[in-house]
């Protein structure tokens, strides 16, 4: 709880600095020439979806690595959208890697919120079953092993806010039911939460690895929270025929607390660690009178210090893939 509050503590001033920035939802003024708020109400949608959660461990000193990547499932399905608003039901098809008995057992919601100024993504993801995969130093091969046991919890909140609101849409490149009609970009600025928890019945470290790694390393349980600071750019390029390319950049710092379980417990950082953190969200569309479709793709990485001289990193992501048609 102490560190939790020296957490709170430092994002404060941020806070208090965003507090005075215009927090109205629904905004009416905003520049027609430069993007269409509001092209038709209605619209309906079929779209294809492939979500992600990795993690990696890394031995700071040595560099060496081992990747956890699960064998999840795409999914397609039927939408339909309301003036800013989208509702999206789809079923899972088949799995990443053609390995049936070895799949990852997964609840995934990933969401987003773009409204004029502010810029919500959401994360509550639950996976059990992931392949570890490591490459011994001069090896010429994985040495690659699913492990059933391996559950990771996570659940957080991107914000941004978008200074250049009266110009630039976030929503045109990535929900599709608005309208960039000319180039524009945007600073953007905001804070972030997470929350991660992975478990497993032994330790996540396969025997081909152990001696590349420390005791501290060797965990069974990781519990950590993750908050801090993002700032970056976005950019929507219009091209000619309706097209458009996005693409942006939002670098981050990240201050961890938490604990991690191997023989015993132990804190991570004293009261806190720092590390980087970085978001990326860009599409490309096609945005018509009565078509429109775009696929995106969403990045959020984590690069957690656990001290020790070890680092565990964890990835979420999203590609998806819709073409709509828009009701008058």
């Amino acid at each position: 709880m102490k560190r939790i509050l020296i957490t709170f503590l430092l994002l404060l001033p941020v806070l208090t600095t965003f507090a005075q920035f215009d927090f109205t939802f629904i905004t009416t003024q905003w520049d027609s020439s430069y993007y269409d708020r509001y092209f038709t109400k209605w619209s309906v949608r079929a779209y294809s979806v492939s979500k992600d959660q990795n993690f990696s461990l890394i031995n700071r000193i040595s560099n060496e690595r081992i990747d956890y990547k699960p064998n999840s499932r795409a999914a397609v399905g039927l939408g339909v959208t309301y003036g800013n608003y989208s509702l999206d039901v789809g079923v899972a098809i088949s799995n990443k890697k053609d390995d049936p008995n070895n799949a990852t057992k997964t609840f995934d919601f990933m969401s987003g919120l773009y409204t004029a100024q502010h810029i919500f993504d959401f994360s509550f993801q639950w996976y059990a079953g992931f392949f570890s995969e490591y490459r011994p130093p001069n090896g010429d091969t994985v040495d690659s092993h699913f492990r059933s046991d391996i559950r990771t919890f996570n659940t957080g909140i991107n914000y941004n806010y978008n200074f250049n609101y009266g110009r630039y849409s976030f929503n045109a490149p990535f929900i599709g039911t608005q309208v960039q009609k000319k180039s524009a970009g945007a600073p953007l600025a905001g804070l972030f939460f997470f929350y991660y928890d992975l478990r497993s019945n032994t330790t996540i470290i396969p025997v081909s690895a152990d001696s590349a790694f420390n005791k501290e390393a060797r965990m069974e349980e990781a519990n950590l929270f993750t908050s801090g600071f993002l700032a970056g750019y976005a950019y929507t390029l219009v091209l000619p025929a309706h097209f458009s390319i996005t693409a942006s950049l939002i670098p981050g710092i990240s201050f961890n607390t938490g604990d991690v379980k191997t023989e015993k417990y132990y804190e991570i950082g004293h009261p806190l660690t720092v590390s980087p953190k970085l978001v990326s969200r860009n599409s490309i569309g096609y945005a018509g009178k009565k078509f429109y479709s775009l696929i995106s793709y969403i990045y959020d990485g984590n690069f957690v210090n656990l001290g020790h001289k070890n680092q565990f990193n964890y990835n979420l992501s999203k590609v998806k893939f819709l073409v709509g048609y828009r009701i008058e």
